[in-house]
């Protein structure tokens, strides 16, 4: 999961469902507003009334308020559209200032309410959208491909992260084909992890396995741009929401995972584990993989340069780790004889 934050719903969703997330913070929203870019921008909502304000935050609204020079103007713009507020706290923030008629969403998030504005036709509308970090500009897009007018008022800045380590960590996962799929959650993150990932010299290889070999998922159209343009052709959801976005990343991977049958027994191959007859088998990061280019044809023998050659993280590796990474994979199966070895020429699954 790589994104402004450094835990997403999206991850709790599929963790839900047993799957293991590594979440990285691809870029850091701060909230503390360009004074130039909201002055812009509330100088376009001021040009032009807009039908609908919408609202993501207390604090983005107070925030946007603050910095405004002509506050009582930008008031009378909001009391005269109709207002969307995120949650109650928001709507709260809202009516403090005098503006009554103020909807919010049962959902109590951004989310929800952005899934409600979305729902309602708002071709030929005009909306001020106040933003408060960076993957809600997708809402935004979406919103202009209804036929929808948007005056982005983004109320926060990006910045680096702060964890280099975790960065340069999702990055290797990446280029070594360590990972079963990669949701990326906003396209500033995505941009950055891009970048990073090209001044460490490791873009070739991440390109290399993205969508061809490791299922790629943007939440939206704007991040699907960023990863084209480093020639990664992504899958989006129809819509940018948590639960589509999390149901596609699931449906990737599945659809993706190796099944076989070996001596008889039903198997199936995930990120860290097999399902053999219905019972999962926690098996170990490297004994994995071999697992599954051995599945991809039981029966067919692999020598230790076939394996080198098929699998990026053993590239590097002497005969005798990738003997050891099979004895792995045998004891992480007790007492089934399905990985055989061929004395001197290689190792295969059982027919």
């Amino acid at each position: 999961m790589i994104g402004h934050r450094r835990r997403h719903r999206v991850a709790d969703l599929l963790e839900q469902h047993g799957a293991r997330i590594v979440s990285i913070q691809g870029v850091r929203a701060v909230p503390q507003p360009d004074p130039a870019v909201l002055r812009r921008a509330t100088t376009a909502c001021l040009d032009a009334q807009p039908d609908d304000v919408v609202v993501s935050s207390a604090a983005g609204v107070r925030a946007w308020l603050r910095a405004t020079p002509d506050r009582s103007r930008l008031l009378a713009a909001m009391g005269s559209a109709r207002l969307l507020a995120a949650d109650a706290r928001t709507a709260d923030a809202l009516r403090a200032e005098g503006l009554r008629e103020v909807l919010s969403t049962s959902a109590g998030t951004a989310d929800g309410l952005y899934r409600y504005v979305l729902a309602n036709r708002g071709g030929g509308r005009r909306f001020a959208v106040q933003l408060d970090t960076p993957d809600q500009t997708e809402y935004c897009r979406m919103l202009r491909m209804r036929g929808a007018e948007v005056v982005e008022v983004p109320t926060y800045v990006t910045e680096p992260p702060n964890d280099i380590v975790g960065l340069r960590r999702i990055v290797e996962l990446m280029g070594r084909r360590q990972v079963d799929a990669v949701a990326w959650l906003d396209p500033v993150a995505a941009g950055h992890v891009l970048r990073f990932a090209d001044e460490h010299g490791r873009l070739p290889a991440v390109v290399a396995q993205l969508g061809t070999h490791v299922p790629t998922i943007c939440r939206g159209p704007l991040g699907a741009e960023v990863l084209r343009r480093r020639a990664v052709d992504p899958a989006t959801p129809a819509m940018p929401f948590d639960e589509e976005t999390a149901a596609w990343l699931a449906r990737s991977v599945l659809d993706r995972a190796v099944h076989a049958t070996v001596a008889g027994h039903a198997l199936e191959v995930r990120g860290h584990a097999a399902l053999l007859d219905g019972t999962l088998y926690p098996i170990q990061q490297g004994p994995v993989e071999v697992l599954r280019i051995l599945a991809a044809e039981p029966g067919k023998l692999h020598s230790s340069a076939d394996i080198r050659r098929l699998l990026p993280s053993l590239a590097d590796v002497d005969d005798h780790a990738i003997e050891m990474a099979v004895s792995r994979l045998r004891r992480a199966l007790p007492g089934l004889d399905l990985v055989q070895t061929v004395i001197k020429r290689g190792y295969r699954l059982a027919a």
